[in-house]
């Protein structure tokens, strides 16, 4: 499923992705706040980061593995055929 906005029709059809488009969201704006108080983070840390850099930076690895694992599935949803596939469970 791409990124469209969601409608009814959409949401009856799966209604999970309610939750899911919020999680993105609320994902994104994450990153987005922690990079904005944690600017070091954009860069690689070295030795001498902050303890608030070194957790801001493994928090906005796990937020974006998270949206890969949504990434996929919104595959799985999309392409019947995915299903047949054992998923990739090592997200975290």
């Amino acid at each position: 499923m791409t990124s469209a906005t969601l409608c009814p029709p959409m949401l009856r059809k799966t209604p999970q992705l309610g939750s899911v488009d919020l999680l993105v969201h609320a994902a994104e704006v994450a990153v987005i706040a922690l990079c904005a108080a944690h600017p070091g983070v954009q860069q690689e840390l070295g030795e001498d980061a902050s303890p608030g850099d070194l957790l801001a930076d493994r928090v906005i690895d796990r937020a974006m593995t998270l949206l890969e694992a949504v990434d996929r599935y919104r595959v799985f949803l999309e392409e019947p055929r995915s299903r047949n596939e054992p998923p990739d469970l090592d997200i975290f």
